[in-house]
């Protein structure tokens, strides 16, 4: 690539992603939308001792803690837009874990022990997803059901040298952990056909993961602590932060000043889980964090398939630049079927690659789409004509330069402000369902004060050695493949 273009690389990462848009795709998980999809109050409080900017898992995680972990403690929850229309109101509703695809370079980065505690961690975060998904919602009369399924997780390999990375990293694993040994088992080609109904794969493995309806999950959640704890919390839908100012001199106590459209509320500590978008309101954190946009499809197929066990399903191949259109296909496709519609919800892209890099949800790629459904057809080996798309959308994902969360308290080298009451968590890698919910605790702990989780990853704590040695733009443009 000449200069001049990785100059305009350079540019796109680090830019201004922007508040959240207004009018994005609409995805089939929020609809209908919940009850407190627009909620907010009369009138904005004008002060709280926690700022949260976020509904979606993240920010559902932190209000949990910190309500249920202090007495007294006020929480506004700041949203752009309707409840839970992020990220995780966009994904594709994965139990599910990529330990052996990351463990060989996690552990060259940072030892098996690390590598192992993150394994573990995931495993532990999904389980706890389960928790919650059926806490609030068995037997309360306003829950949505979450339709959390027990699956086995499918993942088939396109390619040899796929395939065997994925093997040497199980291997890896097992050898380093041997507590994880039997968690994958790996299929040859004729297995993955004749056992799973997987067409035109070189080879797979299985293993235990889950899947469940995001959205429902965390509204259910925020319906119930709004009910539970009416005086203390407060969502403020359809009000972006615009900008968060740090005034100590004029209220000592709540030194933070949080801006909206409709008004400032101030605050002794502000809490971003805004995951993609952090960079808006932390220029300083543009690049080292970045986003990347994913398309949904959820489609229909007729006849119906039946299937002996509940599965879900992923599709491995090395990622690659169409010749003939330039588009960008990055390497992975995931699925789930629905326990109640049986429709498949199928994740992935094909793109020109300056939509792939962008926090833009309004704008729907139909290469993608198309794409999708005919991997879907592909994998199981079905006729064109098969598949029917029902519903597709986009979805903005945050990463990070060391692919991994960033979980702590943020230094004025990134918040450009003296004070030392602003929190993050987010950049999640495209796997935020097995880091979210429990990162967030942590988070919550933390700006109470009390330490975080044992079995939160050191890694992923803002760190200085991180802010110097890990997290850059550079490494941001290494992992994109460009100079």
């Amino acid at each position: 690539m000449a200069n001049s273009e990785g100059d305009s690389f350079r540019s796109i990462i680090q830019q201004d992603p922007g508040l959240p848009r207004d009018n994005p795709t609409t995805s089939f998980w929020q609809t209908p939308p919940h009850k407190l999809s627009s909620a907010q109050s009369a009138e904005l409080p004008t002060v709280t001792d926690i700022a949260i900017i976020g509904s979606g898992i993240t920010g559902a995680s932190v209000v949990k803690t910190i309500l249920e972990n202090h007495d007294t403690a006020q929480v506004v929850v700041f949203e752009a837009r309707t409840v839970c229309s992020g990220a995780t109101g966009r994904n594709g509703g994965q139990l599910a874990i990529n330990a052996a695809e990351t463990y060989i370079k996690r552990r060259e980065a940072l030892g098996a022990k690390m590598a192992g505690k993150i394994v573990k961690f995931n495993l532990k975060t999904l389980e706890a997803m389960r928790e919650i998904a059926a806490q609030f919602s068995e037997g309360l009369s306003q829950a949505q059901d979450p339709e959390v399924t027990e699956v086995t997780k499918v993942r088939a390999f396109n390619d040899e040298e796929t395939f065997r990375s994925m093997r040497e990293g199980i291997a890896a694993l097992e050898s380093d952990h041997p507590d994880m040994r039997g968690v994958y088992t790996v299929l040859d080609k004729e297995a993955c056909e004749k056992d799973y109904g997987v067409h035109g794969s070189v080879g797979g493995v299985v293993h235990p993961a889950g899947s469940v309806w995001p959205y429902r999950m965390v509204t259910n959640l925020l319906d119930a602590f709004l009910r539970r704890y009416s005086s203390r919390l407060a969502i403020e839908n359809n009000t972006p932060v615009t900008e968060v100012v740090y005034e100590p001199s004029t209220d000592a106590k709540y030194p933070y000043i949080v801006h909206t459209p409709r008004g400032c509320v101030r605050a002794s500590q502000v809490a971003y889980c805004t995951n993609a978008y952090t960079g808006h309101l932390l220029p300083k954190i543009r690049g080292i964090l970045f986003p990347l946009k994913e398309t949904m499809t959820v489609q229909e197929l007729s006849p119906p398939m039946i299937w002996p066990i509940p599965a879900s399903w992923a599709i491995h191949y090395t990622p690659f630049v169409d010749g003939d259109t330039g588009h960008y296909a990055d390497g992975l496709i995931y699925g789930m079927q629905s326990p109640n519609s049986g429709y498949y919800f199928f994740g992935g892209e094909k793109c020109p690659p300056e939509n792939l890099i962008s926090s833009d949800d309004t704008a729907l790629a139909g290469t993608s789409v198309q794409f999708l459904q005919d991997q879907l057809l592909s994998l199981f080996g079905l006729d064109t004509g098969r598949s029917k798309v029902v519903s597709s959308w986009t979805g903005v994902m945050c990463f990070s330069s060391d692919l991994l969360p960033l979980v702590g308290r943020l230094p004025s080298d990134l918040t450009g402000r003296s004070g030392s009451g602003e929190w993050l968590c987010g950049a999640y890698n495209g796997y935020g369902m097995p880091c979210a919910w429990l990162a967030g605790e942590s988070l919550g702990l933390m700006i109470l004060g009390k330490t975080p989780r044992d079995y939160l990853p050191e890694a992923y704590l803002i760190s200085e050695r991180r802010l110097k040695e890990t997290l850059s733009v550079e490494r941001s443009m290494g992992f994109l493949n460009a100079p």
